[in-house]
């Protein structure tokens, strides 16, 4: 889909069909001159030759010559790129009616559900809906009167698909039905601060950073149950917590601002593992925001500070990181991540030929061009990676050994080699000083 923008004494037409930006440009006289449909099909054809002459370059992390298991797909700024038009209609073009445009403006929260993803707009105070399958882009119906949000952060969905967005300036959870209308909320008039919300079997878990705990709903009644995430002990508590995830097995991952740790509890609030500093090395986050757990027990989490996603096991063993500036697939202030199983023949159409997904990862950018950026988590077909990686770590272990080897025989050859001593005698000596 091309973008009109104005400029000097030309009309620059900004492009961005394959997750890149593109620009062609006509003379801003063919528009302004009293021949605006003419100027609008030398526009169209602009942007058909803008389109046939951009290229789909493949983005890896690792990068060569490392094995690749990330892939940038592709990325979402509005609803023209969920729509995926190639050329710009020219009724677009002169039409004033501007409802089925939808910009994400600054995003932060982010859900996958049900083969949809919704997005949390801080500034619009909206949750965006997005079917890319369907090449549909809505927003939450049920955002009115009762069910109107001031500072919607972060969403949940849960196996029924209703929705669950938690709101800064409300300080609430606000629940609604599977089809976007209003139903309830959750935590009203308790002097909350809720920052995420998750939805796991009869419970909702609502993390309110204002006490710094999570705060654990019945998800049919409504009523309050209990709160966890306190701890005498600093290093196993929650601080300055900002997001929240759960692994579908009972566990709660959270990450904290204040001590740059991932805490792990169970839903009784027992204390299971935390881990990070503060820092910029890897394994240690300078901003930690969203966390999200897959159904293989990977954790991933975002830091805002290093700009990347860190990617752990089970046991938070780091494994990798992805989307550091610098590449076409980079983030920009991240926030929000979100994965899913779901709609992958589709996403596999993206992908690179021979890479296999196993699964799809959505990151939030608060800035720039790739508000929302997608990426595939798989492998190259046809390849053992478990014994790549040992014949990579043998490599290692070989060259590291041979090199301490020839490092012994110098030091060997050193001491085998006697001094010289210095002749006092010698012609080529410097005369004594007087």
């Amino acid at each position: 889909m091309g973008r009109v923008i104005r400029h000097s004494s030309l009309l620059t037409v900004k492009y961005k069909g394959d997750g890149m930006n593109r620009r062609c440009v006509i003379p801003e006289k063919a528009w302004s001159t009293g021949v605006k449909w003419v100027a609008l099909t030398l526009l169209s054809i602009a942007l058909t030759a803008c389109a046939s002459q951009s290229t789909n370059k493949r983005v890896f992390w690792p990068a060569p010559p490392d094995l690749p298991r990330v892939q940038f797909l592709k990325s979402i700024k509005d609803s023209s790129d969920v729509m995926e038009s190639k050329t710009l209609s020219l009724l677009a073009l002169n039409s004033s009616n501007g409802d089925d445009f939808i910009p994400v403006v600054k995003p932060y929260g982010i859900a996958a559900g049900h083969g949809k993803i919704y997005i949390c707009d801080t500034v619009q105070a909206e949750v965006l809906i997005i079917d890319l399958p369907k090449k549909k882009m809505t927003r939450l119906p049920g955002n009115i009167n009762a069910g109107r949000l001031k500072k919607p952060v972060n969403v949940a969905v849960d196996e029924q698909g209703n929705i669950y967005v938690a709101d800064t300036s409300r300080l609430e959870v606000l629940q609604y039905d599977p089809e976007g209308s209003f139903l309830r909320s959750f935590g009203s008039g308790k002097d909350l601060k809720p920052v995420a919300v998750a939805v796991e079997g009869d419970f909702v878990y609502l993390l309110d950073q204002s006490s710094s705990q999570i705060h654990i709903f019945d998800r049919t009644s409504g009523d309050y149950q209990k709160s966890i995430g306190r701890d005498e002990d600093p290093r196993r508590g929650l601080s300055g917590p900002t997001n929240m995830a759960v692994d579908g097995k009972g566990a709660l991952y959270v990450s904290n601002f204040g001590t740059g740790k991932i805490i792990k509890l169970d839903r009784d609030g027992n204390f299971l593992m935390g881990y990070g500093r503060l820092g910029v090395n890897f394994g240690e986050f300078g901003r930690p925001r969203g966390v999200a757990v897959d159904n293989d027990g990977l954790v991933y989490v975002v830091d805002a500070a290093a700009q990347q996603v860190q990617i752990f096991d089970a046991q938070m063993q780091l494994l990798m990181f992805f989307g550091a500036p610098g590449t076409p697939g980079s983030l920009n202030i991240p926030a929000g991540i979100a994965v899913t199983g779901d709609n992958l023949d589709y996403y596999q159409k993206m992908a690179a030929p021979g890479f296999i997904l196993d699964k799809v990862l959505f990151v939030v950018s608060q800035v720039g061009d790739h508000m929302i950026s997608i990426y595939g988590l798989g492998k190259k077909q046809g390849l053992d990676y478990d014994a790549e990686y040992k014949k990579a770590l043998a490599d290692q272990e070989k060259r590291a050994a041979e090199a301490l080897e020839k490092a012994r025989k110098a030091q060997e050859e050193k001491e085998k080699t006697p001094e010289q001593p210095a002749d006092a005698g010698s012609s080529d000596s410097a005369p004594p000083v007087k």
